[in-house]
């Protein structure tokens, strides 16, 4: 069923642009691979593997200052949730 789905969005994208599935294919897996690069970056900053310089030199300020504001969240919903 997944696979359904994404030949069909596949199809409805080559239609759209007016490029073959190739061209198509090349800038999914270019965007997949960009997207699994930042949720890496982030994960090894979250995590201490990296320090926030080389976290801001590849995520930016705007998203790298999201991660902060979430895992800042995240802490007081926690600390909200032990006290008595």
């Amino acid at each position: 069923m997944q696979n359904a789905a994404l030949a069909e969005q596949l199809s409805f994208v080559v239609t759209q642009r007016g490029v073959n599935e190739a061209t198509i294919l090349a800038q999914a897996i270019s965007k997949g691979i960009e997207l699994i690069y930042q949720e890496s970056v982030i994960e090894a900053y979250l995590l201490g593997g990296i320090s926030r310089e080389q976290a801001l030199k590849t995520l930016g300020t705007a998203t790298l200052k999201e991660v902060e504001y979430q895992r800042e969240a995240l802490k007081r919903d926690v600390e909200w949730g032990f006290t008595p």
